[in-house]
């Protein structure tokens, strides 16, 4: 029997996406986008770029995922949420490094891919079992119940 895959796409699925599945992802980010805008007009720019670092469509998806799939499914993909964020902490990283020292697109195709390591890094940990994590985000996802 072969193994399920660690990771894969299935473009497909893009067929089932609700038009108002759509929409809730667009309001949500919407809403999060003008928070952060006025939070930078009030607080300054720091406030502000902090607060747009927040991915804006999470709180939709994992809502979507909670309703289809139940409510450990939506915890299992904050897993995902937190190795995409602590990927993000790569790409500042790398990114401020290395846009005093090369070009500008060179400077950030490097912290891509700073992010892309760390976050499929902690991804295949995760998903492997080398790093210690709460058995709600570990391992891989469970399909929708029935």
């Amino acid at each position: 029997m072969a193994s399920e895959p660690l990771f894969g796409v299935d473009l497909g699925e893009v067929r089932n996406v609700k038009p108002a599945d759509l929409v809730l992802r667009f309001v949500f980010g919407a809403a999060i986008s003008v928070i952060a805008g006025a939070s930078g007009a009030a607080f300054g720019a720091t406030v502000g770029g902090l607060l747009l670092a927040f991915p804006a469509i999470l709180p939709a998806t994992l809502t979507l995922i909670e309703r289809r799939d139940g409510n450990a499914a939506a915890i299992h993909d904050v897993g995902g949420a937190i190795f995409g964020g602590v990927g993000l902490v790569g790409f500042g990283l790398v990114a401020t490094i290395a846009l005093g020292l090369i070009p500008a697109w060179g400077a950030l195709m490097a912290a891509l891919g700073g992010w892309v390591i760390v976050g499929v890094s902690l991804y295949v940990a995760r998903a492997t079992g080398w790093l210690p994590l709460p058995a709600s985000i570990r391992g891989r996802r469970t399909a929708a119940p029935g």
